[in-house]
């Protein structure tokens, strides 16, 4: 549990203010975690309802310590990035909604993935993860922290970490 409550608290600092409700979304730590950090932290463990009551709590959490997140805003190290980058993420919208191309029955390490709108990505961790066929699954590609990317398939829990290789 003190890990749980340091993992949480860490990401409450460096987590952005738009990651609390304000924005209309609600946390989300499937989505705000690399499976890496999900697995380490023990949450793989948790249910669907633990995992929603936990962002529920983190949410609660972002909105009783509003300085918290606008002290992670204002760090030297964000204001040290160069502005180009910025503005050129800014250009495109995440989560980005799209269908895999084929029978989807999950990744091993070095899968690519192909969405019907003509983008390529690959994964990049080493998590494998294995299922029965499904066709054409809906997918949703969510931006994590310091430019990396996860890709969710609608009716799996896992994520798993990408890169875009063909635009």
């Amino acid at each position: 549990m003190k890990i749980l409550t340091h993992t949480l608290l860490l990401a409450a600092v460096l987590l952005p203010p738009s990651f609390a409700s304000a924005d209309g979304q609600d946390f989300d730590v499937l989505k705000s975690m690399s499976v890496a950090d999900f697995r380490a932290a023990g949450l793989d463990k948790l249910s669907d309802a633990q995992i929603k009551a936990l962002d529920a709590w983190f949410q609660d959490y972002q909105r009783q310590h509003p300085c918290t997140a606008a002290a992670a805003s204002a760090a030297p190290a964000v204001a040290a990035m160069p502005a180009a980058p910025v503005a050129a993420a800014a250009a495109e919208t995440y989560p980005l909604s799209a269908h895999l191309v084929g029978k989807f029955t999950g990744w091993n390490g070095s899968t690519r993935f192909t969405l019907d709108n003509g983008e390529v990505w690959e994964q990049v961790d080493d998590s494998s993860l294995s299922t029965g066929g499904i066709m054409n699954p809906k997918v949703t590609i969510s931006r994590g922290l310091i430019n990396s990317y996860y890709l969710s398939v609608e009716g799996v829990r896992d994520m798993v970490l990408v890169k875009r290789i063909k635009p």
